[in-house]
């Protein structure tokens, strides 16, 4: 079937539209999390730098940089800030990662309403290490497969010039405060079938409407930040 949604225009139409009828209540997409986080096998605890294994520190720059040259380093920034913040000047660890990310939503049809494609997905900083994010959140590194790991879940859809629309791709600057000159991109991706998509990955992903996820961004530790900046303009 061709989808009835083709552009940025379209698709505010659509979820005009889907808003109507589309599930409110986001208990079940909460009960899902829940569920997979008690059968979650994942653990982190915090250990000493010097115990890392792959990371080293630089002998001339000093920088925490892992042996790849991928990923992200851990530099030191000098600011000078005038009269425009709270002290005249600091030193601080930050955050460098030139490649930046890609986060990606997934949503299409389910007859007149638009869902979306949430992945459940585990972060060793997280509280209750998973929670529900963006269906594609990579840094490029990922997607080259740096790490000598898999394809991120879903990944082939960034790469896919098909069936695969791009309705809005939009950057927008990382936390300053923690990463140096860092940016995000952010994308909304209308697939043909979310259902196809997610039932390989068993309960990883789970599709929710516009109206469920933005009652999730009121529950504590349950939605990524970044999802909230994806449907923002919405």
């Amino acid at each position: 079937m061709t989808l009835p949604i083709h552009n940025l225009d379209d698709f505010r139409n659509g979820l005009r539209i889907s808003a109507q009828t589309e599930p409110t209540d986001p208990q079940p997409i909460i009960d899902h999390l829940e569920q997979r986080r008690e059968n979650l096998k994942f653990e982190a605890s915090l250990v000493p730098l010097s115990e890392l294994h792959g990371w080293h520190n630089d002998p001339q720059s000093g920088a925490l940089s892992h042996e790849s040259g991928q990923f992200f380093a851990i530099n030191g920034v000098r600011t000078k800030a005038g009269t425009a913040r709270e002290v005249a000047e600091w030193d601080q660890p930050i955050i460098t990662q030139p490649d930046g990310g890609i986060l990606a939503l997934a949503c299409g049809l389910r007859g007149d309403e638009i869902y979306f494609l949430l992945q459940a997905k585990p972060e060793p900083g997280n509280i209750g290490y998973l929670q529900l994010s963006p269906t594609i959140q990579a840094t490029r590194s990922n997607l080259r497969q740096a790490h000598k790991g898999k394809l991120p879940p879903l990944g082939e859809l960034l790469l896919d010039d098909g069936e695969v629309i791009t309705l809005y791709t939009a950057s927008h600057n990382e936390e300053g405060g923690r990463f140096w000159r860092k940016t995000n991109e952010n994308r909304i991706l209308l697939v043909p079938d979310i259902d196809a998509l997610a039932q390989p990955y068993d309960g990883q992903f789970i599709a929710a409407s516009l109206s469920q996820i933005k009652a999730l961004c009121l529950c504590d530790n349950v939605l990524s930040p970044f999802v909230k900046t994806i449907i923002a303009p919405f």
